[in-house]
């Protein structure tokens, strides 16, 4: 009597690489554990599976359970550090923040912001413009080092006339040896909102910008 296994394939010719072709998903390790069951009790009693097929496939069936429990893990610390940064986010709102942005709400009293200049020079200029373009007021800060260089501007226009509340716009640039060079700013913000978009958590601020809450360089 001849005993043939026709039709019994073994769990690699199930699914070799985890995912088929047609995209299903990759087996879970309660199939997995199942199919390798099936096929021990359909085998060829004539041609039982070798000791090493089995052992291979019981290596196979404890790197699927150890992936599919580091998977849990991560998901449960990822939604745990959403639910951290959320709430931390939120705590921003009302509050004043160092941010990367071109524009911002001044209330009256001036402001206080960096100047992130990345090669030395030898005249640094701050020029503060309202929302129309006009030019309000120009600071010379002279020589300065690369690096982080801080400003202040007491809100007043260049004839000392105080300036209305309003949004403001700070460019920082090199003045000298021919070169305009433009250099990014950190302006203070009020924080009127927190959204989340495709990036993470985002802050809405006042000055009618949006930063990633990872951009806030000061809580002030």
């Amino acid at each position: 009597m001849t005993i043939t296994a026709t039709g019994i394939r073994t769990l690699a010719d199930l699914n070799p690489a985890g995912r088929g072709a047609n995209g299903q998903e990759a087996l879970g390790k309660d199939q997995f554990l199942r199919l390798m069951i099936a096929q021990l009790k359909h085998q060829d009693p004539l041609d039982p599976a070798k000791n090493e097929q089995f052992l291979a496939q019981l290596a196979q069936f404890s790197s699927l359970e150890g992936i599919t429990n580091l998977n849990e893990s991560v998901s449960a610390m990822a939604a745990s550090m959403r639910s951290t940064v959320t709430s931390e986010a939120s705590s921003l709102v009302g509050r004043s923040v160092l941010v990367p942005t071109n524009q911002t709400l001044m209330q009256g009293r001036g402001l206080i912001g960096n100047v992130n200049v990345s090669e030395p020079t030898d005249d640094l200029v701050v020029e503060i413009s309202d929302r129309s373009g006009a030019n309000v007021r120009r600071l010379s800060l002279g020589p300065q080092e690369a690096g982080t260089t801080r400003f202040i501007w007491d809100g007043a226009n260049s004839s000392g006339e105080p300036q209305p509340p309003g949004v403001y716009r700070v460019k920082a640039y090199a003045n000298g040896s021919g070169s305009a060079q433009q250099f990014p700013v950190d302006l203070p913000e009020y924080v009127v909102s927190v959204s989340l978009g495709k990036d993470g958590m985002l802050l809405n601020l006042a000055g009618g910008s949006t930063v990633p809450v990872a951009n806030v360089k000061e809580i002030q």
